[in-house]
Order: structure tokens, then C-alpha cells, then sequence
């Protein structure tokens, strides 16, 4: 009888470690500090932030810009600013909640840049430097600030660790044909950017369209911006759940 309790407990003991699998998990990025529609400050995770030191690789901004009729200030930070905004804006904003509430227990952010590549969201890229370099293992544990100048023709720009980076329009994305206008490719309020006509799969895919009461002039453009940690085992990429980092203004092109 003795024997046949020992050798239940061994094989228990064996199907449960045999059945348990590694849990591949990367702590999300704090919510940072929004200033109104010009700044942000993000406090990056530390190598020692759950699942950073095994499988952490960079971090990744995802954005999508919209065209308005409304030339707001402050934080926006209401379905209703939203909404004034873009209806696009605030169905975005409310369609990736799930993902970015951190106290939600079925958050799933695997197939993280699918999911935001199909609400038509691009990955943000730096002029000086790879934004992956620059967001790499580098930059755990620092400071991150994205300033949105209200000064006509001043780009935005990245700052962390005394280094300032000019914001730039993706380079790619779902569609092979994506060939942003104007072509240098600077989050500004130009023409060719909010031009209705220019929003189509081929040309300015990283833009929505404004509310169809909107005006012809003038126009404005806003942007919102997302972040997330993203990391490898093996072939397996895994995902922090994203965090909205905030929406700006974009200053006049000229």
C-alpha cells in the first residue's frame, strides 16, 4: 500500500512539472505624464522589471494621425475631446482599451503590431538613428520625452538620456506601395498631410480621414501614440500590452 502511495505522488508529481509551460511575459510600460497636446514624459521599465533581463529587445511606438476641423488645446482625455477630434480618434482609442487597461485580466497582446497594423497604426521612426537602437537595451531604466513644438515649421522631436531625435513618418507598412506625402516624411500640419484625397492605402495610409462636417480650411492635424515593450524567445516574439502614451497637435508645416 505504501509502495503504491509513493509511486501516485511521483507520477502527480510528473504530469504537473510536465504539464507546466514558461509563461513569456514582459512588464508594460507605465503610464507616463501628459502635459496638454505638445508633451509627454515616459519613464521606460528597468532591466530588473519582470521578463526584461530574459527575453526584452526593444521598445516599439506605433501611430496613427488625424485630420480635424478643431484646433484644440490641453489634454485631451475625454470620448467627447475625442470625438471633436475624430470620430476615427475615439474609435481607436476605445476599440484598443482592452489591451492598454492594465487591470484587466484578458489583455492578450500577442500579435501586438498586427493588431495595430490593421487599425492602420505604423510604426514611428527616427531621422538621426533605428528608433530600435535607440529604444534598445540602452534605453531601460531611462527618461523618455516627445515634445510636439506649436511653432510653425519646428519638428518634433524624441528626447532621452541628453539626446534629441526628429520624429518621422513610417518608412513602410502593410501596404508595399505606402508613400507618404509630403516626402520628407515630418509629423507637420502641410497640405499634401491633410488632404482628404491623399488618404488612401497607397499614399497617406497612416492617416484617417476628418468628420464629414469639417471644413476645407482650416485644417489640423493631431497624432496618438502608443507603446510597447517587445521581446524574443527562440522564434517566439512576445508583447507587453501597450500603453497609450497620448495625442498632440501638430504644428504648421510653414
Amino acid at each position: 500500500m505504501r509502495n503504491n502511495v509513493i509511486v501516485l505522488i511521483i507520477s502527480l508529481s510528473c504530469l504537473l512539472s510536465c504539464g507546466l509551460e514558461e509563461v513569456l511575459y514582459l512588464d508594460f510600460v507605465p503610464d507616463g505624464t501628459i502635459t496638454d497636446v505638445t508633451s509627454a514624459r515616459v519613464w521606460l521599465p528597468p532591466d530588473t522589471a519582470e521578463g526584461y533581463s530574459n527575453y526584452f529587445s526593444h521598445f516599439a511606438i506605433f501611430y496613427r494621425i488625424y485630420i480635424s476641423g478643431e484646433a484644440l488645446s490641453g489634454e485631451i482625455n475625454t470620448s467627447t475631446l475625442r470625438s471633436q477630434i475624430n470620430s476615427s480618434l475615439n474609435s481607436d482609442f476605445s476599440n484598443l482599451y482592452d489591451l492598454t487597461n492594465k487591470t484587466s485580466t484578458s489583455a492578450n497582446p500577442s500579435a501586438l503590431e498586427t493588431t495595430f497594423n490593421n487599425r492602420r497604426f505604423f510604426k514611428l521612426t527616427l531621422e538621426e538613428d533605428s528608433i530600435d537602437n535607440v529604444l534598445g537595451k540602452g534605453s531601460l531604466g531611462k527618461t523618455l520625452d516627445i515634445r510636439f513644438s506649436m511653432t510653425n515649421g519646428e519638428r518634433p522631436v524624441l528626447m532621452m538620456d541628453g539626446v534629441t531625435y526628429t520624429l518621422r513618418r513610417a518608412v513602410s507598412g502593410p501596404s508595399l506601395e505606402f508613400r507618404p506625402v509630403p516626402e520628407n516624411r515630418y509629423f507637420l500640419n502641410h497640405p499634401d498631410l491633410n488632404n482628404t484625397a491623399n488618404v488612401t492605402n497607397e499614399i497617406n495610409a497612416d492617416a484617417a480621414v476628418p468628420n464629414s462636417n469639417t471644413p476645407l480650411t482650416p485644417r489640423y492635424t493631431y497624432v496618438s501614440m502608443y507603446i510597447f515593450a517587445v521581446g524574443k524567445q527562440y522564434i517566439t516574439t512576445i508583447y507587453s500590452q501597450p500603453t497609450h502614451i497620448g495625442i498632440f497637435r501638430l504644428a504648421e508645416a510653414f
